[in-house]
């Protein structure tokens, strides 16, 4: 039976019942939607909060810039975020948007001590592109201002500390050294507080460190307070190679100045191999501009350790020492070329009761000194170092010509001279060792008596040197 087709167009009738759910579906909709979008917004927003922390944590903080903008894209009034990309921006020297964002804090009356302390930072960090006395006391009082506004708290008591030490550097004025140490001082003693030390942050650590070390080692003489501070620094930011870098500068500064006998210096073998190793494993782990941080102090440290040794009395640590430094990146620079024949010198020119041991000295003085020659650029910038070393070498062989009767070693002494005199001909010392060595001929292939000359024209202008060349003359007109 077939259905009957209904005549005219389908008519819709909205009864009251219809109507009440066709709204309701709508209001359902458009929830579901704006929950879905809070939903959206609310996962979006955590996921770069979480992603700016994280890559903060793991030492990433220009990493962690990005996240962090995201995350406040999606919630402008969220302060941590804020707060944390304004610290960051300020450490890496954008100032003025460090500066933007501390003001949006303030003017959201986010009172968190943090953020005057910020401030206090960044009006340090403004303070390196003044040069006017007046205007950078008035930066540091700002500065100064900023920390006291929310005084006891570790961070501001610490940023008070590196206001004297910005002082002391911008305006060269050391007294503010032991205001600082003062500072420093109180803090420490206010560490042993459980309350104020459970407040200070990581970073608090590493700015109280960096700060404590930098005021105990502007005393001209080693302090290894100094160091001590600096390698706990170290500790809480393994990954950064300033800290060690300054570890290792005061240690240069330390052996420089090391003038103890070999016993004490062997004591400190263990301590000195274990931080030898520690930095050269750190060094070699760097890229980039840290590397090039560290690189320096590693080389001073170096040099410094290996005239220590050698002065001593142990070259082989000398010699060890500078052959890592040649082998390790280091074959271009001339210090340790120079430091090394420098030492090898001082040792040949001690009197030894074994003439036969001194000689052996003296082949190695003067292997040492041809081996820099062999690395000195000629230019002007080192002429001095050249005619310099000649003049030891030449010293060297005219030495060893006399322990061995050996005229030949004489003859290349004469030639080292030479070539000394060419680049200084009126120098004392050079046409002295020239006179005396030709005097040692039985046949000279030149008279001594020209060099004499210009020993006396020197000695004639510098009194200093009368008595040196009536020394001499005795000896040319001796039999």
């Amino acid at each position: 039976m077939a259905i009957e087709r209904i005549e005219g167009k389908p008519k819709t009738e909205w009864t009251p019942g219809a109507l009440i759910q066709l709204g309701v579906s709508i209001v359902l909709v458009l929830l579901s939607v704006l929950f879905g979008w809070l939903a959206f917004s609310n996962w979006r927003f955590k996921t770069n909060l979480v992603e700016g922390y994280q890559e903060y944590d793991r030492g990433r903080a220009k990493a962690a810039v990005k996240p962090l903008e995201a995350a406040l894209s999606w919630r402008k009034e969220h302060t941590g975020a804020r707060e944390l990309l304004a610290k960051i921006l300020c450490d890496e020297g954008k100032l003025d948007d460090a500066r933007k964002h501390y003001q949006i804090l303030v003017a959201q009356g986010y009172a968190a001590p943090q953020v005057r302390v910020g401030l206090g930072v960044l009006a340090l960090k403004e303070v390196e592109g003044l040069d006017k006395p007046k205007a950078i006391e008035a930066m540091v009082a700002e500065a100064a201002a900023e920390f006291k506004k929310v005084g006891g708290v570790p961070e501001a008591e610490i940023g008070l500390g590196h206001c004297e030490l910005v002082l002391a550097r911008k305006l060269a004025n050391d007294a503010h050294y032991p205001k600082a140490q003062a500072i420093f001082a109180k803090v420490s003693t206010a560490m042993e507080s459980r309350d104020f030390r459970a407040q200070i942050t990581r970073d608090g650590l590493v700015d109280y460190y960096t700060g404590l070390g930098k005021a105990l080692a502007s005393a001209d003489k080693y302090d290894e307070r100094a160091r001590d501070a600096f390698d706990a620094c170290f500790q809480y930011t393994p990954g950064w190679g300033l800290p060690m870098a300054n570890v290792l500068a005061l240690e240069g500064r330390r052996f420089a100045q090391f003038s103890e006998p070999a016993d004490a210096l062997a004591k400190l073998a263990p301590d000195i191999t274990s931080r030898r190793n520690q930095a050269r494993v750190i060094l070699n782990s760097l890229r980039g501009e840290e590397r090039d941080v560290m690189r320096e102090p590693w080389l001073m440290y170096s040099l410094a350790l290996a005239q220590a040794w050698g002065r001593a009395g142990n070259v082989n640590e000398l010699s060890a020492i500078v052959k890592e430094l040649v082998s390790g990146g280091f074959d271009q620079r001339m210090e340790p070329y120079l430091l090394e024949a420098m030492i090898r010198t001082e040792i040949a020119l001690k009197d030894d009761p074994n003439p036969a041991s001194q000689d052996q000295a003296v082949t190695k003085a003067g292997g040492s000194t041809n081996e820099l020659l062999t690395k000195l650029p000629t230019d002007d910038a080192n002429k001095e170092r050249r005619a310099v070393a000649l003049n030891n070498a030449g010293w060297t062989l005219a030495w060893r010509g006399g322990y061995g009767n050996n005229e030949g070693m004489y003859q290349q002494a004469v030639q080292r001279f030479t070539e000394a005199l060419r680049l200084y001909p009126d120098d004392y010392v050079f046409n002295r060792n020239m006179a005396i060595v030709l005097k040692r001929f039985r046949k000279p292939p030149t008279a001594p008596a020209g060099f004499v000359d210009k020993c006396r024209a020197a000695a004639a202008s510098n009194k200093d040197l009368a008595q040196d060349f009536e020394k001499l003359q005795k000896y040319i007109e001796s039999n």
